[in-house]
């Protein structure tokens, strides 16, 4: 079983390698694979549902989303009395986007009782956000992107919600061309008509919060620059902006 396993491992690996494959694999190099191995094989056989019998399971994801809220500025239960930023673990983006989207679903039907919810976000969001709407039982309203830009217009977006609308999404950045949606204006309309606003980091996002760092301590002049101190190296995309109420990365 292992000689053909590591054959079929050495054929796939052929086919991105080279790098020439974009987004459908996040490459390191050989041994920080080995380290992944290692890492993945010393709970292999460990099963969340029994914290139990695995704690350190458990207190290992604790502390991967205690370290999530911190990189993306999130609030903790210290900082507001209302509990803060909570998070879990999931398989991938789109586990993490579906989960996202009925939280917001159940959430609006709870305490305003839309019965037929429906989310608006750009063409270029994930497709996960369709899977969403398919699983869940809700409508994906899907809004054009400027053809020159790849940017949505925030009018757009507004002149297609209505009163059952619980989510809007954007990306930071997007799966298509890696570019970042006007996550400010977004969040802000919705926290304007009382939704909720998803912010979509998976594809690319976990890198934003270590360039912002760089090119803030002028590290990275070569790449960016900041004219001013009134304009954003980056903008912003997480839970410094009070409509952002859900981030996946």
């Amino acid at each position: 079983i292992l000689t053909l396993l590591t054959e079929r491992s050495r054929k796939e690996r052929e086919l991105w390698e080279g790098g020439r494959a974009s987004g459908a694999i996040y490459h390191g190099n050989e041994k920080f694979h080995e380290f992944l191995g290692k890492a993945y094989g010393l709970f292999s056989v460990a099963n969340p549902l029994h914290p139990d019998l695995f704690p350190y399971v458990r207190k290992t994801e604790g502390e991967v989303v205690a370290m999530m809220i911190h990189l993306f500025r999130g609030r903790t239960s210290r900082d507001d009395d209302d509990g803060g930023c909570c998070g879990t673990l999931t398989s991938g983006g789109t586990e993490s986007i579906l989960l996202a989207c009925k939280a917001h679903r159940d959430r609006a039907r709870d305490l305003r009782g839309i019965a037929s919810p429906e989310i608006v976000a750009p063409t270029t969001v994930h497709a996960a956000f369709q899977k969403a709407a398919h699983y869940f039982g809700m409508r994906l309203i899907l809004v054009d992107v400027d053809e020159r830009t790849g940017l949505v217009d925030v009018d757009d977006v507004r002149r297609n919600m209505t009163r059952n609308t619980v989510l809007v999404a954007g990306s930071a950045p997007n799966f298509p061309h890696g570019i970042i949606d006007p996550i400010r204006e977004l969040s802000e309309l919705a926290r304007e008509r009382g939704v909720g606003f998803h912010s979509d980091c998976c594809l690319g996002g976990m890198i934003l919060p270590f360039v912002e760092r760089l090119q803030a301590d002028g590290r990275l002049d070569d790449v960016a620059s900041r004219p001013d101190d009134d304009v954003d190296v980056i903008p912003p995309y997480d839970f410094r902006l009070p409509g952002v109420t859900s981030l996946s990365a």
